[in-house]
């Protein structure tokens, strides 16, 4: 019996294709989408200390600005649909003073309604 070489090369690299992936393949992990910012990311944030310019080093341009006064309010959104379990749909909110200073640091659930069927709402 005589195999081409064809048969042979794919018989195999067949075994490689199937137990190689690429690196950041993760067929679990879900789809994310903006800056996710950890509890012990915020804590290690001083209020009254911290500027804006360190907040956008450290995270980048935020997902959205409001001006509130003499308050700038800067909002970090971050969602991750998950294939498996409960999705994650947050805000990391910071607030500057007109000195440019953090005054207020939060995170919590993002809006309820985004129109994104698969976000739940």
């Amino acid at each position: 019996m005589r195999i081409s070489a064809l048969a042979l090369a794919v018989v195999l690299a067949a075994p490689l294709a199937l137990s190689v992936a690429p690196a950041h393949a993760n067929p679990f992990g879900g789809a994310k989408t903006g800056t996710e910012i950890t509890q012990k990311q915020l804590d290690a944030i001083e209020v009254g200390k911290a500027t804006q310019d360190q907040i956008r080093e450290a995270f980048g341009a935020p997902t959205r600005r409001e001006q509130l006064g003499d308050t700038q309010v800067w909002y970090y959104d971050f969602a991750h649909i998950k294939h498996f379990g409960k999705n994650v749909q947050e805000s990391t909110v910071f607030e500057f003073g007109k000195d440019g200073k953090l005054k207020v640091k939060s995170k919590g659930a993002a809006p309820a309604k985004t129109g994104n069927p698969f976000m739940g709402g």
